[in-house]
């Protein structure tokens, strides 16, 4: 894992899974934003579902269900639209077509044991409807399983202008994830909005703020102390890179924060690492994280823990 942390800023590699139901191409639109002034390769993997292939009923249902609901283009047609829509704006890359056929769940993660990428990027299924199918029948899997940075694009914006970036309440994931994120976005320059969230004690570093000005003052001479100090860190890495950041500050629980200032704030995408899973409870162990991503209506950066970690 470690081409995660050290990207290679002259070449970067993306693999992207197209959905095949639509030709709107926003999500490809969007991927472009972020890797404007980049160079490096894409391969952009369109999947022709098996149903037969697919071993876990839920998923195989959904799928069916799914392909009932809409109209497919032709493999053929989704791949040119999509080589198309990249050519355009990123001249810099290689852009490859695979379109193989079965489960694309174990295709997808086949192909991240097989070649090495910088970022996997997936379209989710779409906006309304049951919280628990948005995502579509592969998505919430392959996010799951996935070893490296994966971005699941949502809505309909065709560029990322704005990121919020929410600070680990740890050394090395702040890091990681900071480095990352400078990487994949120096080119680009988005508005960046880092998000602290504090403990309702006050007497750990957690995530943002809001209250009383004697609490607030409390909590952020507690967040000062020199182990606390994710934010510095984070704040100079982006600094580095001639990228300008803000910061909100907000007071409870990580996952109902984050939603918060996510739909307060008018951001195109989140980005954030979830702690390792272990057998000790976490607020991000299980399938938090994921529900994190299923609630929020913006695209969702989520970075992996780090062998190791």
């Amino acid at each position: 894992m470690s081409g995660v942390t050290f990207m290679n800023t002259e070449n970067i590699t993306v693999l992207h899974h197209l959905r095949a139901n639509k030709k709107s191409n926003s999500e490809l639109g969007f991927l472009a934003s972020i890797l404007n002034g980049k160079a490096g390769k894409i391969d952009m993997m369109y999947v022709e579902e098996v149903l037969a292939r697919i071993t876990d009923e839920a998923r195989r249902d959904l799928a069916e269900e799914q392909r009932i609901k809409e109209e497919r283009p032709a493999p053929e047609e989704v791949l040119s639209l999509a080589r198309q829509k990249m050519s355009e704006t990123l001249h810099e890359f290689q852009l490859n077509t695979i379109s193989p056929a079965g489960d694309p769940v174990e295709l997808v993660l086949n192909r991240l044991k097989d070649e090495k990428y910088d970022l996997l990027s997936l379209e989710a299924y779409g906006k309304g409807g049951f919280r628990k199918n948005i995502l579509g029948a592969h998505v919430n899997k392959i996010v799951s399983k996935s070893p490296i940075p994966t971005l699941v694009h949502k809505g309909e914006l065709d560029s990322c202008e704005r990121v919020l970036i929410h600070v680990p309440n740890d050394r090395e994931r702040s890091t990681n994830l900071t480095n990352y994120l400078a990487n994949l976005l120096e080119g680009s320059k988005p508005a960046i909005t880092f998000l602290v969230i504090l403990s309702e004690k006050g007497e750990k570093f957690e995530g943002y703020i809001s209250g009383e000005e004697e609490y607030l003052e409390e909590s952020l001479e507690n967040y000062a102390r020199e182990e606390y100090g994710y934010l510095d860190l984070a704040q100079e890495i982006i600094s580095e890179r001639g990228i300008d950041a803000d910061v909100r500050y907000r007071t409870g629980e990580i996952q109902e924060e984050i939603l918060a200032e996510a739909k307060e704030g008018r951001y195109d995408m989140l980005a954030f690492s979830p702690e390792k899973q272990n057998i000790l409870t976490s607020i991000w162990s299980g399938d938090k994280s994921l529900e994190l991503i299923r609630d929020l209506d913006i695209s969702v950066l989520e970075f992996p823990p780090l062998e190791g970690d």
